[in-house]
């Protein structure tokens, strides 16, 4: 009989459900929170004019006046969303402190010098934000645990702010091109009707409507460009939060990072990749296997993968040593997870899900293949899993701690997704 196969990627054993179809625009946008600063960032590309190395004292001073009419915790979110800034910033700064060493009125002089100082800082901050967010893209997902687990520290809210902020634009950016292209779109069509109407020429009429064509072919391309870049960038986010909260929850106990350096140090002493592997599987069934573990697996592994004084060998086996935890810490969920991770995967088609859902609550034996696990539950179970997740996400939407803006910055069709799932199991199943 059928059942739910649950494919294993060894590598990506513990990554996020992958997404089957761009986000909604209509749910992201609702999503976005920055108007204000959309506003003001619109500003300030407009001040740039076509030429931002053209910049006027005048462009520069009416920047100056949007950031001090704004909350210097918006500062960031200006930043992020301009394109322009780095091109204008040292201009903008060179203006701002001629402009404080020319004024005669002490306060304005001390408004002035502190909005220099206040805003250097805020965008080296943005900048240092930008080359981590590209580092990170740089690097492979696998490699994130132990990045994040090296250099926690970097990782504050506040880049997670900057996320938030970029993704907001790209939202937007698309949006407003959306809108550009519907009304030339009409305009084309409209005179295509005149064309037809002039009866003009077969040969120019056909000529013209090869060239719309070939003109909505490359708006598709780049829509999907767009919308590739903007997941990536969510997905990215969402993943980094999860590694975090990981992190925080598994330092927080002192004991709890001390048995695993302690279990982690017993695994080094095995003498052969076997004994390796059923080392991990003992402390799997005795409950030791821990994300704690994994994050100092993962942390040895980012130390020695980075290092050029490390033996190819020792790489392989730390290598080894980190994905097989990954892989039986996987297996450690329970299967309704597991199905619903694997449920999430198949196609947007409802006849597809609907068999995804048919495999699943097909009784038969539990195997286990070196690809994938063929397992299967009960609707009522997986039903519940299903409504656990959707509460944990209401709930944590709009929090102004990591949990909440994990759930703020979660793509919204994996969110939908579930839904037309569970709609599909009390309308068929139950």
């Amino acid at each position: 009989a059928p059942r739910a196969r649950v494919r294993r990627a060894r590598r990506l054993a513990a990554a996020p459900p992958p997404s089957g179809r761009p986000v909604s625009r209509r749910a992201a946008a609702a999503e976005s929170s920055g108007e204000g600063s959309a506003e003001a960032a619109e500003s300030i590309a407009k001040d740039a004019g076509d030429d931002p190395d053209s910049g006027s004292p005048e462009m520069f001073d009416n920047l100056a006046n949007i950031f001090l009419k704004r909350d210097q915790e918006d500062w960031i979110g200006l930043l992020a969303s301009s394109e322009r800034w780095p091109t204008l910033r040292h201009g903008f700064f060179a203006r701002l402190k001629a402009r404080a060493a020319e004024e005669e009125d002490p306060e304005e002089m001390l408004r002035l010098s502190r909005l220099l100082r206040l805003m250097q800082g805020t965008s080296e901050r943005v900048a240092t934000y930008q080359d981590l967010l590209a580092e990170v893209q740089d690097t492979g997902e696998e490699m994130w645990e132990g990045m994040v687990t090296s250099r926690r520290a970097e990782f504050t809210t506040e880049f997670f702010q900057f996320l938030r902020f970029k993704l907001e634009a790209l939202v937007r950016d698309q949006a407003s091109t959306s809108a550009t292209r519907s009304a030339a779109s009409r305009e084309a069509d409209a005179e295509a009707v005149e064309a037809r109407k002039e009866e003009r020429s077969t040969e120019k009429t056909d000529s013209a409507t090869s060239d719309m064509k070939t003109a909505r072919d490359e708006e598709a391309r780049s829509d999907a460009d767009a919308d590739a870049a903007r997941d990536d960038l969510a997905r990215t986010a969402s993943r980094l939060l999860s590694i975090c909260e990981a992190f925080d929850e598994a330092t927080r106990d002192t004991e709890t990072l001390e048995t695993a350096a302690e279990n982690f140090q017993e695994l080094l002493q095995v003498e052969t990749l076997e004994e390796m592997n059923q080392k991990i599987d003992q402390l799997a069934g005795e409950g030791k296997l821990d994300p704690a573990l994994v994050l100092t697996a993962a942390k040895a592994y980012m130390s020695v993968k980075e290092s050029p004084m490390v033996e190819e060998e020792v790489k392989d086996v730390m290598a080894h040593l980190y994905f097989k935890m990954k892989e039986t810490m996987g297996r450690q969920q329970p299967k309704e997870v597991r199905i619903l991770k694997h449920l999430l995967a198949v196609g947007d088609d409802p006849r597809d899900i609907r068999n995804g859902l048919e495999e699943a609550f097909t009784p038969g034996p539990e195997l286990t293949t070196e690809d994938e696990d063929f397992l299967f539950c009960e609707a009522p179970a997986l039903l519940k899993t299903i409504d656990a997740v959707l509460t944990a996400y209401e709930q944590q939407q709009g929090k102004a701690s990591i949990t909440g803006q994990a759930a703020e910055l979660m793509q919204p069709e994996v969110i939908e997704k579930m839904k037309q799932i569970k709609g599909q199991i009390e309308g068929n199943f139950l």
